[in-house]
């Protein structure tokens, strides 16, 4: 038997740790982005359940909604932002009925805001 046939040489042994290398941190960061993208998703998965339960909310008020309103769900971090307009009427006449475009933001440290849009039809209050 030859040298050669013996082993490896030095040069051998370290390309296939440099190989080795590579293929370590290519997997480690996929694994740290498959995380931070699981975080990402829990966290627009509890946002949209706080969405959700807002516009329930809004749905249950009768009355016209007020131009502006804000606040923070309790128990979390996620804050919320109401923006309501009124729609244009499209019969003249009197009614007391008042359609409007409601727009819903919801954010929260360290994500994108959720935004999200409806309608609201309230009824001015004749006592």
């Amino acid at each position: 038997m030859n040298a050669r046939e013996e082993g490896f040489t030095i040069l051998e042994a370290l390309v296939a740790f440099a190989i080795l290398a590579a293929v370590l941190c290519a997997l480690y960061e996929v694994s740290a982005t498959s995380l931070r993208l699981v975080g990402e998703s829990s966290d627009a998965r509890r946002a949209a359940m706080l969405a959700q339960s807002k516009l329930d909310e809004i749905a249950a008020i009768r009355m016209p909604l007020p131009p502006s309103s804000g606040g923070t769900f309790p128990g979390s971090d996620v804050t919320w932002r109401m923006e309501a307009r009124d729609l244009p009427r499209l019969r003249a006449g009197a009614s007391s009925l008042h359609l409007q475009s409601v727009r819903l933001t919801l954010g929260w440290p360290g994500g994108r805001p959720l935004v999200v849009e409806t309608r609201h039809l309230g009824a001015d209050r004749h006592d």
